[in-house]
């Protein structure tokens, strides 16, 4: 196969054994990535998935993979995108993904080195964090890539996630919980192998109009200061975090310019994923340790802003606290600031990080709170607001915005990161016309950017959004890079890196496809309800749920499925799911 390596890796922990498929036994109808991965998982729902795309290690961007399991906080899907080096290098090795059932007897590692596989003991550095693991695996070893989780993925904390080097983290839904369960550490890869193109030339050609059209766009030139400035900028979205919503913060914005001066004085550069020309990280040195930073709402301001933290070298020391532990930090502060509700712990000062240390070791109420929000708010009482299946919402409150909050419902897993990164209504506030525009242009509708608007044309912008973001996972490439670029531009790389031709709707007709696969194996595992937490319907700011109900059903009919969301016999004909059925 071009641009595949044309294989599957499975891993049996509990046997011992290794074997292969061949990726074409599913490129076909599901791409890669995300595709590819729910389509395993719908065969082995015991599985922990890393699935690269066709696209991945070939074009710009091209630097992300999709980790898929079934999430022990929802009992759902629980999916996850991450990029850095890893994705490109175990394409290198000779695979296109991995796929781990099973549980090993004992801790180990999974070594990969150009198509040569083995299962090493890891007893040496169980019981590690995140950076002491990547480090004692590839010290003298620069070019091996690890992906790995820390104590908390140990311990089965429910929002541990898998830590790709020291920065790149496929954090929600538990996954690393996943990978601790089954006692697996860490996976090893290193890979020379070539990749081939079906047409070098055409693909030189793709690459460059792709790259013109990232650079030349307005989320590459946002990320020029993005270092310095993107603290105060999440202060202006009007995101209100929502673990203390109902009180505003007389604080935020000093906190917000403490925080600005901070990455003035120790941002040191920037860095980027796998040919990648974005450069959406910062490097920030200080205290004579060099870290990168995600340049993202979900990271530092929502330690600033959830947790009430003014002081910036605290909020610092937070993120690299949950960094180097491996922890999901949107639902790691969503269950602080719960916490603090209950008199558990002070918002603002050093408290935090010993609750954290509580949480990751599971000591004493720790236990308790390391099974996310919604599970500690049943034991303690207290109504905690969550999305579907109890996952915490990512980056802030969606009373406000609600978009996120029907997405937030209906999603896979809850989680509105894999669905409306860039949706117009998050910036409405800053950039009016230019959500606007995009709203007009989009759905013909300017009413679909309005943050608080219940109409249909929203419901069919985030369809829309949705899929794209679908084709980007499973492309294996930035879903920033994919919105900035137009789609006949990734159909002609796919073309020029597979030999085959797909059209935009032939695209779209796959996240289709790939969505409702999604909603067939949700209504199988799980109970299938597209619920939120019941306190996002009450107070002085609420969601409207009669609405809101509205706009589920007129998504449900969109997507073709019957008014309880439950694709129909025709749908799963047309998208050639019907085996499925």
């Amino acid at each position: 196969m071009f641009g595949y390596t044309g294989k599957i890796l499975f891993v049996n922990l509990s046997l011992s054994k290794v074997r292969t498929e061949p990726t074409e036994k599913y490129a076909g109808k599901f791409l890669g990535g995300r595709g590819i991965a729910t389509r395993i998982l719908h065969d082995n729902p015991d599985a922990l998935i890393f699935m690269t795309g066709p696209l991945t290690s070939f074009v710009p961007s091209g630097s992300r993979m999709d980790v898929v399991a079934v999430s022990p906080v929802t009992g759902l899907i629980g999916g996850s995108s991450t990029g850095g080096d890893f994705p490109s290098a175990l394409k290198f090795s000779g695979y296109d993904g991995v796929v781990v059932t099973g549980k090993a007897e004992k801790p180990v590692y999974l070594r990969i080195e150009n198509e040569e596989v083995s299962i090493e003991s890891a007893e040496g550095i169980w019981g590690l964090n995140v950076f002491e693991t990547i480090d004692a695996l590839t010290r003298g070893h620069p070019d091996l890539k690890v992906a790995c989780i820390g104590r908390g993925g140990e311990n089965g904390v429910k929002f541990a996630g898998i830590s790709f080097s020291h920065r790149n983290l496929a954090s929600r839904g538990g996954l690393g919980a996943v990978m601790g369960s089954k006692n697996l550490k860490a996976i090893l890869v290193h890979g020379t192998r070539g990749l081939n193109p079906y047409n070098p030339l055409e693909l030189m050609s793709a690459f460059e109009e792709i790259q013109e059209s990232i650079t030349n766009s307005g989320e590459f030139l946002r990320f020029k200061d993005w270092h310095v400035n993107f603290v105060p900028t999440i202060l202006r979205l009007r995101m209100p975090y929502f673990g203390d919503y109902e009180r505003e913060w007389e604080k935020a914005e000093e906190a917000a310019m403490n925080a600005r001066k901070f990455f003035e004085e120790h941002t040191i550069g920037r860095a980027s994923c796998f040919s990648c020309p974005l450069r959406c990280w910062g490097i920030v040195s200080y205290k004579e340790e060099t870290l990168p930073i995600n340049l993202c709402q979900g990271t530092f301001p929502a330690v600033t802003f959830t947790l009430k933290v003014k002081d910036p070298e605290l909020a610092w020391r937070i993120y690299r606290k949950c960094q180097s532990e491996g922890l999901d930090i949107m639902s790691t502060v969503a269950v602080v600031a719960y916490a603090s509700r209950l008199g558990k712990v002070k918002l603002g000062s050093e408290e935090i990080l010993n609750f954290i240390e509580k949480i990751v070791e599971r000591d004493g109420e720790g236990d308790i709170f390391a099974e996310g929000i919604k599970r500690a708010s049943e034991h303690f009482g207290v109504p905690a607001v969550y999305v579907k299946g109890g996952m915490e919402s990512w980056s802030s409150d969606v009373r406000p915005f609600v978009g996120s909050a029907l997405i937030s419902a209906v999603a896979d897993s809850g989680g509105v990161n894999r669905a409306l990164y860039g949706f117009p209504e998050f910036y409405y506030y800053i950039k009016k016309e230019q959500a606007e525009r995009m709203a007009e242009m989009f759905v013909g509708d300017v009413e679909a950017a309005y943050p608080w608007s219940y109409s249909e044309s929203k419901v069919r912008f985030a369809v829309l959004w949705e899929n794209l973001h679908i084709i980007a996972d499973s492309l294996g490439v930035c879903v920033i890079a994919l919105l900035t670029t137009p789609l006949k531009l990734w159909a002609k790389a796919f073309k020029a890196v597979t030999g085959e031709s797909i059209t935009e709707d032939e695209l779209m007709r796959t996240a289709e496809r790939i969505r409702t696969l999604e909603r067939l194996f949700n209504l199988k595992h799980g109970n299938g309800k597209d619920e939120l937490s019941p306190r996002l319907f009450k107070g002085d700011v609420k969601l409207d749920r009669e609405k809101l109900e509205r706009m589920k059903k007129v998504y449900y009919s969109l997507r073709g499925w019957d008014e309880n969301g439950v694709p129909t016999r025709e749908t799963l004909e047309k998208l050639g799911l019907g085996d499925l059925a």
